[in-house]
């Protein structure tokens, strides 16, 4: 028993032999098998995946569709709002601190305050970074103090991010690709190129010159993949081949169905013997003349042969949808969004899918929020009191600092079941009208300040409005009746 046991622990081990994906073989040869640092693989790629990136974004119809998916939902049509919760010291809100932080945050994210070219509003900036993020892969900020166009002295620059020079590394020094690293790969320093490298204008590109800009005044927002990633790359690249062929695939077959609806045909002589056609165009083609109702004989020695293709191919259209169904994957968001087809959907399985899709929207509203919104203003905060715009004591500035941001919310898929399911929950006691309200995108104080302002101007005109708010007849008959269903 002992010699048997000796025996089987002897044995030298199999390579590779519990994981098949490891195995070496003829069908697996093109597979990758080499590991690099993340920045050098994102050094050697960054320039071609970017300019891949731009321009599908730019000329691919569902390239485009992604990133008015991403602002039209990550940031909204009314952007990232603050909702100011500063409290006293007895622990109560102190509107009058909450209104007056609310209105000066308002005054800056106008255009002609939120950034240095006085052209963008801050939900400009913030649609213009999440395009950014997913087209270019990274997003590159400068807060600018003391700025003199504007009354807060305080402003954004967005840089595109090729300033960043990714060729710029002096190990020696710590820089690699632009960005100056300390001995903990935290970023001290960016080396911002003084001129665009791709400006159309300089025929001979000058001599480029970099100004060292300190990280305090840097927000370099990017989603980091890997430990001691140092730049971004863009998150098109898992679907950017695919796109690429596809738009090939369906560019050909249009040309292809154009050709096949022109019912081109030939003519040909059928023997030596045929004597010349006299009846020519200038260039020296036979003269056809097409009419409804006529025959037209051929002359002798002639037989005309039809051109006829056909396309486009039966397996077209389940060709592209299969190709998108990846491609959307490759993108994080649902096909029926991204192709705009809901000829297959199903209610349960338009929920799901929308239900996904929300939930990686709302992880970049966070993203967003973390790493450009709340340091932004933490930035505003001080220049706005410093310039008279907030009239508040500046000793009491971190109390200041109490921002809760709210998000784009989307409509419920079927609201007469979902609002019976929340109605139901706050009755059991377990969810909230607070919650609720933050699911809407809305702030409850200020629902409950509209409700008291309409009921208020409702008794004022005599108008009857108790069948919706407050404890009026309606209202109780109207839960008694949905208690009683229940």
């Amino acid at each position: 028993m002992i010699s048997a046991i000796k025996r089987l622990f002897s044995r030298k081990p199999i390579a590779a032999r519990a994981f098949d994906a490891a195995r070496m073989s003829r069908l697996l040869a093109d597979w990758v098998t080499s590991s690099y640092a993340i920045d050098a693989d994102i050094r050697a790629g960054l320039t071609v995946l970017r300019s891949r990136s731009r321009d599908l974004c730019a000329n691919n119809g569902y390239g485009r569709r992604f990133l008015e998916l991403l602002a039209g939902n990550v940031v909204g049509p009314q952007g990232i709002r603050l909702q100011s919760k500063v409290k006293r010291p007895d622990g109560k809100p102190d509107d009058n601190a909450n209104q007056k932080i609310e209105a000066a945050w308002s005054a800056w994210c106008r255009p002609a305050n939120c950034t240095v070219t006085r052209k963008l509003s801050f939900t400009d900036l913030l649609a213009l970074g999440i395009k950014g993020l997913a087209r270019d892969g990274e997003m590159i900020a400068r807060t600018v103090s003391g700025f003199a166009r504007n009354d807060f002295a305080f402003a954004v620059q967005l840089l595109d991010p090729e300033y960043l020079d990714h060729d710029y590394n002096d190990i020696a020094n710590g820089i690699v690709m632009g960005v100056e690293l300390d001995e903990w790969k935290g970023p001290v320093a960016y080396h911002i190129l003084t001129n665009h490298p791709g400006r159309s204008e300089y025929p001979l590109q000058p001599a480029q010159k970099r100004q060292r800009v300190s990280a305090a005044e840097v927000l370099h927002v990017f989603v980091t993949e890997r430990a001691e990633q140092t730049r971004g790359y863009p998150w098109t690249v898992a679907a950017l081949k695919d796109l690429h062929q596809l738009g090939q695939y369906r560019y050909s077959e249009a040309v292809a169905a154009r050709v096949s609806a022109a019912k081109m045909g030939f003519f040909t002589r059928n023997s030596e013997g045929a004597y010349p056609y006299d009846d020519k165009d200038s260039s020296g083609n036979l003269i056809d003349e097409v009419s409804p109702g006529k025959f037209q004989e051929l002359p002798s020695g002639y037989e005309f042969k039809t051109f006829d293709p056909t396309h486009p191919n039966q397996a077209f259209g389940d060709f592209c949808k299969s190709a998108l169904k990846g491609i959307a994957s490759g993108l994080n968001i649902s096909y029926i969004s991204l192709a705009n087809d809901l000829t297959e959907t199903s209610y349960s399985s338009g929920r799901q899918g929308l239900l996904e899709e929300r939930t990686f929207y709302m992880m970049l509203q966070g993203f967003l929020v973390e790493h450009l919104v709340q340091p932004i203003f933490e930035a505003w905060l001080p220049h706005a009191i410093a310039s008279g715009k907030l009239a508040l004591p500046m000793r009491d500035l971190e109390r200041w600092n109490a921002p809760v941001w709210q998000s784009k919310r989307w409509s419920w898929i079927d609201p007469s079941k979902d609002i019976d399911a929340r109605e139901r929950e706050v009755r059991l006691g377990v969810n909230s009208r607070t919650r609720i309200a933050g699911d809407l995108g809305l702030d409850i104080d200020d629902v409950y300040t509209e409700l008291h302002a309409e009921k208020e101007a409702a008794e004022r005109l005599e108008i009857d409005v108790s069948g919706s708010i407050g404890k009026g007849k309606g209202c109780e008959d109207g839960t008694k009746n949905q208690n009683q269903a229940d």
